[in-house]
């Protein structure tokens, strides 16, 4: 609770006090400076284009990755970026996302470019950086106003969850994808990533949870599933209407047979390209996971 305390307050700070140009900490550890109101921007990941997407801002977005869900112009992998593109587009600001786009920046910044950096893991991260893009945007207040109603939904499905009894909380198994025949190597979340703190907060037990690794993800083998034997498993989807197939290719997968979650069908298909991406959409998914596990027979 004191967490999100903390985040009112530095965020109502934020909205109250900055003006441009704005000086900004990002996730990176950056001090950056937006000089005026940006009207051009080019985002160089989808999660990235989330949060614009959240704060209504898609129409100053100029340019996209290939893998990007707007319709605008594409600059192509989000790594290596195409700079000359990006430079082409003459972008205020260029948004990217994650540990792993910052070696792009140095070259963007070669160019006179503003770059700004966002990279978050928890849900909490989450909250903090739709302000922080907000504020770059002048919504800062708006931003503020969103991240406190997600807040609330979240504290509302905790305590929810708080309810169930510790002996009777499930445990859960989260899948980034379907597995194929042969996988010795399953990844899932664990600890310090968001979607370990969305199965803890719908009330279930991450049976990767004690674990760590990258930005809180991490790949288990077959023989740790089976030893923690979840009562439920979430497996990402990202072909449009494939949950069918999906969620028969995890009950017909045959290293899974013996699991309690497969004996009895418990298994949960989500769309990948929201539980896969740290975004504000993420938190759509904690009602559905706490109903899955609680509130459906």
């Amino acid at each position: 609770m004191r967490r999100f305390l903390v985040i009112a307050v530095l965020t109502a700070l934020l909205t109250l006090l900055f003006s441009y140009p704005l000086t900004l900490v990002d996730d990176l550890g950056r001090v950056v400076t937006i000089n005026s109101l940006p009207h051009r921007v080019v985002s160089a990941a989808p999660a990235a284009t989330r949060y614009l997407i959240y704060l209504n801002l898609q129409e100053k977005v100029v340019g996209v990755t290939s893998w990007d869900i707007l319709n605008v112009e594409k600059i192509g992998n989000m790594v290596p970026l195409n700079i000359e593109k990006i430079v082409s587009l003459r972008p205020d600001v260029v948004l990217t996302f994650g540990g792993f786009q910052a070696g792009e920046i140095p070259k963007l910044e070669k160019f006179g470019l503003t770059v700004f950096a966002i990279n978050p893991t928890t849900l909490t991260d989450i909250l903090r950086d739709l302000v922080l893009v907000g504020t770059i945007f002048s919504k800062g207040e708006e931003a503020k106003q969103l991240a406190d109603e997600l807040q609330k939904k979240m504290l509302e499905v905790a305590k929810k969850a708080y309810k169930v009894p510790v002996d009777k909380r499930l445990k859960v198994l989260y899948l980034m994808g379907a597995p194929d025949s042969g996988m010795k190597e399953f990844w899932t979340a664990v600890t310090g990533s968001y979607m370990n703190d969305l199965i803890t907060l719908a009330g279930g037990r991450n049976i990767a949870g004690n674990l760590s690794g990258p930005n809180g993800w991490a790949p288990v083998s077959l023989e740790y599933i089976v030893k923690e034997n979840p009562d439920a498993i979430i497996v990402a989807s990202f072909i449009p209407g494939s949950d069918k197939k999906v969620m028969n290719s995890i009950l017909s997968y045959q290293p899974f047979s013996q699991l309690k979650a497969v004996k009895n069908k418990k298994v949960l298909v989500v769309d990948g390209n929201v539980a896969n991406q740290p975004s504000p959409q993420i938190f759509k998914l904690l009602e559905e996971v706490y109903r899955f596990l609680y509130e459906e027979e």
